[in-house]
């Protein structure tokens, strides 16, 4: 089974946090378009509906709930990751 990429399950954290395709968009930096694309290719990746969309619009679907949810797990242990990464190489390497 394949599995969502770190940039998969920031779209579909930043898509559930906003409620909207397009806020995600916003809050990203990237096109509605792309937003709804990454989306979909990830609910083809793994096979599941992630979200419900309506002209109102996103919800998670169950699946969605918990995908994100231990998503949101992994996104938290990699920015734990990218912080130890730079503690670990000092003010100096920061510049």
């Amino acid at each position: 089974m394949a599995t969502p990429s770190l940039t998969d399950l920031r779209f579909l954290e930043s898509a559930a946090r906003t409620g909207s395709l397009s806020g995600a968009a916003r809050e990203l930096g990237v096109t509605q378009q792309a937003v709804s694309a990454r989306l979909r290719a990830l609910e083809r990746l793994i096979d599941v509906e992630l979200l419900r969309r309506s002209h109102s619009g996103i919800a998670l679907t169950p699946f969605g709930e918990v995908v994100l949810g231990e998503g949101r797990e992994v996104l938290a242990a990699s920015a734990r990751l990218d912080d130890a990464i730079a503690s670990l190489r000092g003010p100096a390497a920061e510049s």
